[in-house]
């Protein structure tokens, strides 16, 4: 069987991705230690919100390992003959796709594990706190310098991912707004907290993850870091960007993904899309940006930069998480015991 790792959208472009997604570009390769084919065979979908429509290309079959749904509607024939389904990342996506409940294991990124250069390492081999931003939002964001401000390590969500997660390793605490970096901070044992930089934040994925492990998910939100990062999270719900849930109880997390699917099948919502974000950011952007708003712009950001590094030290100090030891074997010896299924 040839296997292709599916090329997921949030890659920047063939050397580089967001942290996540970029695992699947090595992880796979290590771990099934035979070369992967890139023309033409078998599709694996692995790591990420990757069960969408959109992002799935033509494939003679379709393989998942720990994957989900969370932004948009999966393939129209999922699940038919051309699909074999071994297991997705949590409860959530299982109910959704109407699969058995032990198809709900966990998010693959915990195979790092079966890596030796990614054994956890002891209390006294880690040092300091780190943190990483999901990746959309570098571009207003300031959020290196809130770092530096705060005294903690900047992960980039867009650097190397095989160093990021020897960063992680190493790390004594690991503040995520990125999934992925907490689920690899779990993993490898590494405590985390949770945090929430923006309505964008999705609840579905985390609270699929995160009861996949029995674990709860409390996030603390955020403050802006700059007036462009503001008006960004202002405008987000009108053109349906809105993902973070108050109230994430997993029956209210499931009918907003519905929701929004509803509403993105509806048939003017590309054009309500692209002009509600016209009319609620990319103006007020580009006037913010001009010479005669710059000097407003810059003290601005300076006092929201500062105040998103006071409350990012206040976070650190509150109770961490961390799932229970013997249950993430469990899972990671159930994803291990898949593995075989992918063998040529």
């Amino acid at each position: 069987m040839e296997v292709l790792v599916l090329k997921i959208v949030c890659y920047t472009d063939d050397e580089a991705s967001n942290f996540g997604d970029d695992l699947n570009r090595w992880m796979w390769k290590r771990l099934l230690n035979f070369p992967l084919d890139v023309e033409d065979g078998t599709l694996l979908l692995g790591i990420g919100t990757v069960i969408t429509r959109s992002l799935i290309p033509k494939a003679k079959r379709y393989i998942v390992l720990s994957s989900g749904v969370g932004y948009d509607a999966p393939p129209e024939d999922f699940g038919g003959p051309k699909w074999e389904i071994l297991s997705v990342r949590g409860p959530l996506t299982a109910s959704l796709l109407n699969l058995p409940a032990e198809t709900a294991i966990t998010d693959g990124a915990i195979l790092l594990r079966l890596l030796p250069e990614c054994q956890p390492l002891s209390e006294s081999e880690r040092h300091g706190i780190a943190f990483m931003p999901h990746y959309e939002m570098l571009p207003q964001g300031n959020w290196k310098q809130v770092c530096e401000m705060a005294g903690f390590e900047f992960l980039d969500p867009l650097a190397d991912s095989e160093e990021t997660v020897q960063r992680i390793r190493r790390s004594k605490l690991v503040i995520a707004d990125a999934m992925h970096a907490a689920i690899v901070a779990d993993a490898l044992r590494v405590p985390w907290i949770p945090v929430v930089l923006s309505p964008q934040n999705n609840s579905f994925k985390w609270l699929d993850w995160t009861l996949s492990l029995n674990l709860p998910y409390e996030p603390t939100k955020l403050p802006a870091s700059t007036v462009l990062e503001c008006v960004r999270n202002a405008s987000l719900r009108f053109y349906g960007k809105r993902l973070f849930l108050e109230d994430r109880t997993p029956s209210k997390v499931i009918e907003h993904y519905r929701r929004s699917l509803r509403l993105k099948s509806w048939r003017y919502w590309p054009l309500w899309r692209k002009h509600a974000k016209q009319v609620t950011y990319s103006v007020p952007h580009r006037i913010l940006i001009s010479a005669a708003f710059r000097g407003f712009k810059n003290r601005q950001d300076e006092g929201l930069t500062r105040r998103a590094a006071e409350q990012l030290q206040r976070v650190a100090e509150m109770p961490s998480y961390l799932s229970e030891e013997k249950l993430l074997v469990s899972k990671l010896e159930q994803l291990a015991g898949l593995l075989h299924r992918l063998q040529p």
